[in-house]
């Protein structure tokens, strides 16, 4: 594909050293811009240049375009220039670190006074060290005794990423189906489904013993296989082709979903998410997806 839509994006102003410093860059590896289109009116939030790659591979510019990015704090996304870009029609979330600003697994073991202890697993899980299924057995097993009514009072404490509401708003509007599909717990993926009026929720189910945990899991461990089935059984349930469908996560259990959908987007992600993931955003609020879709307005007033 020669042609080629880059989206830039910051909750910060795009200013004119990242332009002229973006325009050089594409410059230097034969890259032209067909065309400039504003998202934002009157600031210059987000823009879409329309680039021409005359014979050169997106992917040869990947790690360039990353440094950049950290750089000036501006989100960028490669995107079809067909209609593909706006032909979305699912978009499914990971939960812990990516729809909420925690680690529920961590939260727990907090409460039940092994914080470090579990912490300690769940950062080496993320980061891909670790056996997923291995560890969350091992961690889960840790909390066994830990009473139902703690888990309310997490659930109560436990805060939205900035522009999730609005994010899942704007797209609920624009007709999409919305999911969590999650390595955490089903309890708190069922709370948070009905919380945002979302469509769909996985997660791992905790064994009970009355009213306080065993320490095993239940069924199935939802991991990163697991997660890019169940995406692909979603997509298949609504009638839609892998290319309509979104994904958002943060942890490298998120990856084979990042890959399997349309457009794969690495939130806030660990480092070696942000590598092998198509598309990130690392620097600014969830709304940033919109403009990636294509979406113009002001989508960060409720999320700065």
């Amino acid at each position: 594909m020669s042609q080629l839509i880059l989206c830039c994006v910051s909750v910060n102003l795009i200013n004119e050293a990242f332009l002229d410093e973006l325009k050089s860059f594409l410059i230097s590896r034969n890259i032209s811009i067909d065309h400039i289109n504003h998202l934002t009116r009157p600031t210059l939030k987000a823009l879409d240049l329309t680039l021409h790659f005359n014979g050169l591979s997106p992917d040869k510019i990947k790690f360039d375009l990353m440094d950049l990015s950290n750089k000036h704090q501006v989100d960028m996304a490669l995107m079809p220039i067909d209609h593909s870009r706006k032909d979305k029609a699912l978009i499914v979330f990971d939960m812990d670190s990516t729809l909420i600003q925690h680690e529920v697994i961590d939260e727990m073991a907090l409460v039940h006074g092994i914080g470090e202890k579990v912490k300690l697993i769940t950062e080496r899980a993320m980061n891909g060290e670790l056996n997923f299924d291995q560890s969350l057995r091992e961690r889960v097993s840790l909390l066994k005794g830990l009473r139902r009514e703690e888990l309310d009072a997490i659930m109560l404490r436990l805060k939205l990423t900035p522009g999730v509401e609005k994010l899942i708003n704007v797209l609920k509007s624009h007709g999409y189906k919305t999911a969590i599909v999650s390595g955490g717990f089903k309890y708190f993926a069922e709370n948070f489904r009905k919380r945002l009026g979302m469509d769909y929720a996985f997660a791992n189910d905790l064994e009970w013993d009355g009213d306080k945990l065993t320490g095993n899991v239940l069924g199935e461990i939802i991991n990163g296989d697991t997660k890019a089935r169940i995406l692909g059984e979603l997509a298949q349930k609504e009638n839609l082709n892998l290319n309509q469908v979104i994904a958002v996560g943060d942890g490298a259990n998120d990856l084979p979903m990042l890959a399997k959908a349309g457009l794969g987007i690495a939130f806030h992600a660990k480092e070696k998410v942000r590598r092998e993931a198509r598309h990130q955003v690392a620097h600014n609020p969830m709304t940033s997806i919109l403009y990636f879709l294509g979406i113009p307005g002001d989508h960060f007033d409720e999320a700065e």
